[in-house]
């Protein structure tokens, strides 16, 4: 039962800190001599009480798992596709380059540049990075990544440790080319609540030095490291161990990154316009509005002329052959009077992402 008096002691001494030591244990002793249902507060139950409390407060820092939920729900291992950091890249008509990162993993920094190099010379004039279910925890990775869009030595973040030194990570000199075209053009960075690990830590940093807008919905907000402690009673204790802290003193864990713009979409809905984009259809035309326009078999026209259908095509007039007289034909459309469905694009994260670089670009035409 150690694990318990260890909890509950931390448990004593927060309560101290907010009501005082010794306001503290004349609360308990009143609660176990004039409470009405005394006997109900014994040792266990105010043991459990307290490490309650703990948790609630902790929130997603710590959580107390039965033996098997801890062996199915292991501690988080970030799973990595090193072969392919790069998913998707893209000149969204006319000069937006966009790139979806899978992961942030070593290989990451040099997929990226040579992404940008096309995009230079593509006379990009600004990039979306979609970080949405990217993962990663490879903190040096990120920080190359940052180095892309800042000077070389800026502190960036620290991993901050529950034992051990803090490790800070720095901007490193990356190919100025590079640097000295992307400071001058906007970043969007797209995030969802499955934007965890390095690729989290990288939209902080840039946020944290106002490089990039962030656009989507509030990121996973986890720590980056976790430990297991097994209780005497076969229960485990999981707790953050490592977090991350930006040098104006934001922190990731555990609200998460709130981004500039929110951008409500259904997770179903977002999961479907992110990974199942046809590789036939270009971002591009995928962000057009569907309009559907309603269709005319030849029966059906027979129909609306007995007068069997409400609907009628529309009418309209066409310049004929050369020689005849103008003619009026059948349009295949509904009447004028009937507007024609528009269906909006499916990724309205990307599509918002799309509409502020265009009024960015038009805000800069004006300078």
């Amino acid at each position: 039962m150690k694990f318990y008096f260890l909890i509950s002691g931390l448990a004593f001494l927060v309560m101290a800190r907010v009501v005082g030591a010794d306001t503290t244990s004349e609360i308990v002793d009143a609660l176990k001599q004039h409470y009405v249902d005394r006997e109900t507060l014994d040792a266990q139950k105010l043991n459990d009480a307290s490490v309650a409390g703990i948790l609630k407060m902790l929130g997603t820092g710590a959580k107390l798992l039965a033996a098997e939920e801890a062996k199915s729900n292991s501690v988080p291992v970030i799973q990595s596709n090193a072969h392919e950091p790069v998913a998707r890249v893209e000149v969204i008509q006319p000069d937006i380059g966009y790139i979806r990162l899978t992961d942030v993993v070593s290989e990451t920094p040099a997929a990226l540049d040579g992404e940008l190099k096309n995009f230079a010379q593509a006379k990009v004039s600004g990039y979306v990075l979609d970080l949405r279910f990217a993962d990663g925890t490879n903190f040096a990775a990120a920080a190359e990544v940052v180095s892309r869009f800042l000077p070389a030595g800026v502190e960036l973040f620290t991993v901050k440790r529950s034992d051990g030194a803090p490790e800070v990570y720095r901007t490193i000199n990356a190919p100025q080319s590079l640097v000295a075209e992307l400071a001058k053009s906007p970043l969007l960075l797209l995030v969802n609540s499955q934007t965890r690990g390095s690729a989290e830590v990288l939209v902080g940093a840039l946020r944290s030095q106002d490089r990039g807008i962030v656009i989507g919905g509030p990121t996973a907000g986890l720590p980056v490291a976790w430990q297991d402690q097994t209780l005497s009673d076969g229960r485990v204790l999981r707790l953050a161990t490592a977090k991350i802290v930006f040098p104006k003193g934001g922190e990731i864990f555990p609200a998460g990154i709130i981004p500039d713009i929110l951008v409500k979409i259904d997770s179903k809905t977002e999961r479907e316009a992110v990974f199942n984009v046809a590789s036939n259809v270009t971002l591009t035309a995928s962000l057009q509005p569907q309009v559907k326009k309603h269709a005319f078999t030849e029966a059906s026209l027979v129909k609306v002329f007995r007068g069997e259908e409400i609907e009628t095509p529309s009418l309209a007039l066409t310049n004929s052959p050369a020689g005849t007289t103008n003619a009026l034909t059948l349009a295949g459309a509904p009447a004028p009077e009937s507007e024609p469905a528009v269906t909006p694009a499916r990724d309205v994260v990307l599509q918002r992402a799309v509409d502020v670089l265009k009024g960015i670009r038009v805000f800069l035409s004006w300078q």
